[in-house]
């Protein structure tokens, strides 16, 4: 004999479990699964999602490309014929939207992390049957203004060296992807109005700390008054202290980065994080849309950047450790609640 779930049982399992049902979620993460000379940023954006996947009752599966963007387009395609509900693609170097034209497969639910196609690709892409839902984006512009500022502001206030004790370095990411053009675009915002900055060079490191290191020992031996290094990650800000190190210029200028890595703290003077948690924050925003509680993610480019301080360590401790879980990630997809740095960091005080 048949066991029947009653309505009021049903009722109360989905309002206690907050879910009705489990979701399945393809994330084609660009990056390398572990750790490698570009940083951990693609590993901890995967941990991050993983977490928040657990709360949010989302079956999360995770392919990477390993910086190959050949591979990066096959994954593509396995995704877009797979069974998946959604997919969360990164449109690194306009690769995807290349595979997403190219490729054959469609996908009704796609939805776009970290760096998004443009309009025009956009059209072409749902032109083909491919449903996009939007896309989760940090805001590039902020974070190379900022981080520009901050370096500058960190600078003794002292006189005595003239004009030219501004001299400033920037070691760019690539000159490929939207996230690096758009750091640059923030950098060159702040320089070109801010009286007593002399950017001399733009170098592309191609986010690499080995890169960052033969270029900066070069640069500084050509501009040895260099008093900033603006740089587009914190693997090209270690690369380029190393160098001032090597070079016994460490004590007369400042290096900066962007990515939160874990140790920077002892090895560059600014570095800004936040976009790293984006993906946890995409999974509430698909979850949300599954439950019907929003009509669609839209284009969304996040202010989510933060310089560094000791008030954030909880939360950098747990991007870098195991203390994620201890996030409620349900809490952002109905009370209201804003992710921000600020509010991850308050659930992880101790």
């Amino acid at each position: 004999m048949k066991h029947l779930i009653s309505p009021i049982v049903l009722l109360f399992f989905v309002t206690f479990t907050g879910f009705a049902q489990t979701i399945t979620v393809t994330f084609v993460n660009p990056g390398n699964k572990q750790v490698n000379p570009t940083g951990a940023f693609w590993h901890n954006v995967t941990k991050i999602m993983e977490a928040a996947a657990q709360d949010l009752d989302i079956a999360l599966t995770t392919v990477y490309a390993e910086r190959n963007h050949i591979h990066m387009k096959k994954l593509a395609q396995e995704a877009l014929s797979s069974s998946a509900d959604y997919l969360i693609l990164v449109d690194e170097k306009g690769v995807i939207t290349d595979a997403l034209l190219t490729v054959p497969g469609e996908h009704k639910r796609v939805a776009f992390l970290l760096n998004s196609p443009d309009k025009l690709a956009l059209k072409r892409i749902a032109a083909k049957g491919i449903g996009v839902l939007g896309s989760v984006t940090p805001d590039n512009y902020q974070a190379g203004r900022m981080l520009a500022k901050l370096l500058h502001e960190s600078l003794p206030d002292d006189n005595s060296q003239g004009a030219d004790r501004h001299v400033m370095l920037a070691l760019l990411g690539d000159v490929a992807t939207n996230a690096a053009i758009e750091r640059e675009q923030g950098l060159l915002g702040y320089t070109n109005r801010t009286y007593g900055v002399n950017l001399v060079e733009r170098v592309d490191a191609q986010w690499s700390e080995q890169n960052a290191y033969e270029l900066a020992t070069g640069l500084l031996q050509r501009f040895p008054d260099t008093r900033l290094i603006w740089c587009a990650n914190d693997a090209i800000a270690r690369g380029a202290a190393r160098a001032a190190t090597d070079l016994n210029l460490r004590e007369q200028l400042r290096v900066g980065g962007i990515n939160w890595d874990q140790g920077h703290e002892d090895i560059i003077d600014v570095s800004l994080g936040g976009h790293v948690l984006l993906g946890g924050y995409l999974l509430t925003e698909i979850r949300k849309f599954h439950n019907r509680k929003i009509s669609a993610i839209g284009e969304q480019k996040i202010a989510i950047f933060q310089p560094y301080s000791e008030n954030f360590r909880p939360l950098y401790r747990a991007i870098h450790g195991a203390n994620l879980n201890d996030i409620d990630f349900k809490l952002f997809t109905g009370s209201g609640q804003s992710y921000n740095i600020k509010t991850l960091n308050q659930q992880l005080k101790f």
